[in-house]
């Protein structure tokens, strides 16, 4: 079977132009917002005005439904609309870069919530060659969309594929206001952590919407581009190896003070620090006509386009721990940690990286609205939206690397007893024989470079036939909706990594003495974390010119830095065809307005996956800290498929008890498709097979969905014009929840040189010897008693042990219960232009990690409670905001590079600070202010307990400047 080809993109045109609303998106739902059903036409003026339409929005929809409006977006200090989401009740974010990425609602993370453009399904991509239903909000401005709802209830008229919500974004349309809107707007961004690149960088948008020929035609544009450059700091752990204090150096002294009821222990690898420049693009556009012959027809043709851009230039350093069989002294704490050790040998390291990728998105859709009789509107519509990343490094390269590392220091330690950061220090023993405090450029070495490559297409084709019945008789039934739709969805991932490319200079000494630098670190570096600033043992790396260092290594060795031929390559294809029902019934009950909507929604799904088969021949020990899987040139392509069925139910009941007194009652049944990675018609095995890290993945194409059985009841008091108070609860039965079940595999053709008989002699004699058998020691005798390749490589011989690889597979193995309460407030003081709005999520569920334990368990990512409150001032042309927005600590995902098998990571919590100020100077003109993070929160992830450090991140304030002017 032939290498699979991208899908090509059936889109009939790409307008290039550029999409965002800085000011204009204010001032349509200034004039006149868009009437969804029969909620009432509210005049919308400023942050009031626009609190007051998201309050109507809630107060009139079936279910519970949150929105915020285009002013309450444009008024936020947000760079892009997931920023804008997390002031709504229940929805926190994380965060990339110090910057809004992906949403969670209710506890449930990103691939649990379906996000709409326009009631329509749109595709999402990312680069490393993997597929994902994660909508990654990054790639849309805050300021580029008109509103956005959040259902958080199911509904029969609703695409499914959300459990923890459905979140629609709505944009501009020339109809919506039938008036000439035309403004634009500039911003100067400061982002106070940039070290190279602009401390100022620009933004700028404008919108033109306006009607001709008596109404009947109506053309709209917005644009929008942004640019971005910060840096970013941190400490980074790949992993804490679980269980391998069986290797232990018998010579080594160890403390062990372990508690854990298991026995289990915790050996932490690879402590790095890095500093990276990033330079961000954001360009967003969308065109829209709208033509209406007659009364009785509308019709919509738009199209929409954002691109980010992503650059950054990293150095990152640190040392490499080989683990317990290197180690000579050591401390175990209560929870089984080795929070201190010392081991020998090694290298103080440096590595520059680029990475660069673009996400392209691009829809063309059309829309028809047909008013068939009095009591019958039917509406049709369709779209064909693309989704496409890929790095741009040359190739489809989205990361290349080099290293080089000051070799064989005399012993290393990290302590980890009492700081956020392990203390990091070093010995440099031969090195340095006059006492020099830093190593010196001379002691430098190349050890190896490598490049990555990876590319990913999403297409969604989606076709929507919609209708409403309106009785017009005066009884309790009001109207019926129904419809069928057909979606069709194929991604393509692809990637590739070089394995690690020395091509016989590893280890060349001297060769790099003039491109190496020393680079000292301040007072400043990583100071809001106890073990950084002027705690660092270690206060200083050298860096150097990266392309100028790969470019002396290729004229010297004849080093290609490309990338390697595809070795994943997935294809999965998902066709959907629903058909709903859904009957709305206004009524009294003992003379209280009762309003019910029930519903009934069938879906047929029918999966195929197809993805690239090649054989792993053998295992490479590459040198001391790398090794290599070599893969077969020859590869096949699997094919695989399934199909499921789905009824889903809804029944909204909404009971006015007494004036503006509103009780709630909904029940629903959703479902979320499983990831698209754990879809994958194959088992691949790692190409880095570390030692204590030889892992493979077993993709499941006949995954079920999860099914979701969800009650919740709503007690919301509106007691004045954008004012309200709310308190809900929510249940949601959640089935088929998947769990990676891990099972030990052998294959026979694959052996581990490091356990064979020539590197247990070696172990035996350096013991004997009363050496520390490290694993450079272990490698350097191999080598001399040529047991190596001509490269300097130890590969396997047929003498050696097979190999154990842990391969984890996805399966629909447990169900789980979340529930939890949500409380908001929202008040104005009369009119003295004073306001606040409060809301608090409290989640909870049968799904806690034991994190003693270091068996597969299940537990459901991002379940944390949450909380925001703004105060706000309106009045004489001046707006003020002053938000806060927090998020409790909360296991933020399953699994660590280097843990060797199931490991968490828990994110600690996390709290941010935004202010926004703005003053209208004239009618059409007005300035504004803006700060993000002013007080510079810092990230920080560790393992199974406190002292496991993952990531420490230190994040900084963003202060924006800019005008607005409205034609």
């Amino acid at each position: 079977m032939q290498q699979l080809e991208f899908k090509k993109s059936k889109l009939a045109t790409s307008v290039s132009l550029v999409l965002g609303l800085l000011s204009a998106l204010p001032v349509i739902a200034e004039e006149a917002p868009a009437v969804d059903g029969d909620i009432e036409v509210i005049q919308v003026t400023g942050v009031r005005g626009s609190q007051a339409k998201a309050m109507e929005l809630k107060r009139q929809s079936a279910g519970v439904v949150d929105a915020i409006s285009a002013e309450d977006i444009g008024k936020f200090p947000d760079t892009n609309l997931a920023e804008s989401l997390q002031r709504i009740t229940g929805v926190s974010i994380d965060r990339v870069n110090g910057e809004g990425s992906k949403v969670t609602v209710r506890g449930f993370g990103p691939d649990f919530n379906l996000v709409l453009l326009n009631n329509r399904t749109m595709p999402t991509a990312q680069v490393a060659g993997e597929s994902t239903r994660s909508f990654e909000f990054a790639n849309l401005a805050s300021d580029a969309v008109s509103s956005v709802e959040i259902y958080k209830t199911g509904k029969a008229d609703i695409s499914s594929g959300g459990i923890g919500s459905t979140i629609n974004i709505r944009t501009a349309r020339p109809f919506d206001t039938r008036d000439l809107v035309a403004s634009v707007g500039v911003k100067a961004h400061h982002d106070t952590s940039v070290e190279d690149g602009s401390s100022v960088t620009p933004e700028i948008s404008g919108i033109f919407s306006n009607t001709f020929m008596d109404d009947s035609l109506g053309l709209g544009l917005t644009a929008s581009y942004q640019k971005r450059d910060s840096n970013t700091k941190r400490a980074t752990i790949d992993g804490w190896r679980q269980n391998i204090d069986g290797e232990l150096n018998p010579n080594a002294v160890v403390v062990n003070e372990n508690q854990n009821p298991y026995g289990n222990t915790f050996y932490a690898r690879n402590i790095g620090f890095a500093s990276q420049d990033t330079e961000r693009e954001r360009t967003n556009a969308q065109l829209v006509f709208q033509y209406a012959p007659s009364d009785d027809i509308e019709m919509t043709l738009d199209y929409t386009y954002s691109k980010l851009s992503d650059v950054s230039n990293a150095d990152t350093w640190g040392l490499w721990f080989s683990g317990p069989g290197n180690a000579t002294n050591a401390h175990i704490n209560e929870n089984g940690t080795f929070d201190y050790v010392t081991e020998v040998g090694g290298d103080y390291s440096g590595t520059m990286q680029q990475n660069a990728s673009d996400n392209i998105n691009k829809s063309l859709g059309f829309n028809i609205k047909w008013q068939a009789s009095d009591n019958l509107t039917l509406s049709f519509d369709a779209h064909d939206s693309n989704a496409t990343a890929e790095g741009t490094l040359g190739d489809n390269a989205d990361n290349k690397f080099f290293i080089l590392g000051a070799l064989n220091i005399a012993d290393k330690t990290y302590d980890a007893t009492s700081t956020e950061i392990p203390l990091l220090g070093a010995n440099y023993g031969t090195l340095n024989p006059n006492g020099e405090p830093h190593l010196l450029p001379e002691h430098y070495a190349s050890l190896f470079a490598g490049v990555r490559a990876g590319r990913n297409e999403t297409d969604v084709n989606q076709y929507q036939f919609d209708g409403q019945w309106v009785n017009e008789n005066n009884d309790a039934l009001s109207s019926i909706d129904f419809g069928v739709s057909f979606t069709s969805m194929e991604t393509h991932a692809q990637g590739s990594y070089t394995g690690p490319i020395s091509a016989g200079w590893y280890g060349n000494m001297g060769l790099w003495k003039d491109d190496v630098s020393y680079v000292g670190l301040g007072s400043d570096f990583l100071s809001d974390f106890s073990g950084g600033g002027s705690d660092m043992l270690i206060p200083y790396y050298y860096t150097y010119d990266q392309q100028a260092a790969m470019d002396k290594a290729q004229q010297l060795y004849d080093v290609e830095y490309v990338s390697a031929p595809w070795q994943d390559d997935h294809l999965i294809k998902e066709d959907t065809t629903a058909a709903y029902i859904q009957i709305n019934i206004d009524s009294e009950f003992n003379n209280m307005p009762l309003n019910i909507v029930a519903g009934l929604r069938y879906e047929q799904t029918d999966v195929t996956a197809s993805s690239m088969q090649q054989e792993a021949q053998q295992l490479v020990w590459l040198n001391p800290t790398e090794w290599q899987t070599v893969y077969a040139d020859d590869f096949s392509y699997s094919h695989e498929s399934h199909d499921y069925k789905e009824f889903l139910p809804n029944l909204d009941i909404n009971l006015e008890m007494v004036e503006n007194v509103i009780a709630r009652f909904s029940y629903s049944r959703t479902i979320t498709r499983p990831t698209l990675a754990s879809m994958r018609a194959t088992t691949a095995l790692t190409p880095i097979p570390k030692v204590g890290s030889r892992t493979g993945f077993a993709g499941n194409p006949s995954l079920k969905p999860f099914s979701s059985q969800n009650i919740d009841l709503s007690l919301e008091y509106y007691y004045d014009d954008a004012s309200y108070v709310s308190v809900g609860y929510f249940n949601k039965e959640v089935e088929n929840f998947l769990m990676n079940t891990i099972e030990t595999v052998e294959y026979d053709h694959l052996r581990d040189p490091y356990i064979g008989a020539a590197a247990e002699q070696a172990r035996a004699e350096l013991i004997a010897n009363n050496e520390t058998p490290s694993d450079e020691a272990v490698f350097q005798w191999l080598i001399d008693n040529g047991y190596g390749d001509a490269n300097g490589r130890v590969p396997q011989s047929g003498s050696d042990p097979v190999a154990e690889w842990n391969i984890s597979k996805p399966n629909n193995v447990e169900d789980l219960n979340i529930n939890g309460f949500e409380f908001a407030w929202q008040h104005w003081f009369w009119d003295t232009g004073f306001g606040f709005a409060a809301n608090y999520t409290l989640v909870d569920g049968d799904t806690e990690y034991d994190v003693e334990r270091v068996d597969e368990q299940f537990a459901l990512p991002g379940l944390s409670d949450s909380a925001n409150f703004s105060v706000f001032y309106e009045n004489y042309g001046v707006q003020a905001r002053l938000a806060y927005n927090w998020r409790d600590t909360f296991l933020s995902g399953m699994g660590q590079a280097e843990a060797g098998g199931p490991a968490p990571q828990f994110t600690e919590a996390y709290g941010q600070l935004d202010m926004s100020v703005s003053y209208q100077l004239t009618d059409n003109l007005s300035i504004f202010a803006e700060g993000i993070n002013i007080l510079g929160e810092e990230k920080r992830v560790y393992g199974r307990y406190e002292e496991q450090m993952l990531l420490a991140q230190q994040n900084a304030a963003r202060y924006s400047i800019g005008a607005r002017y409205s034609f």
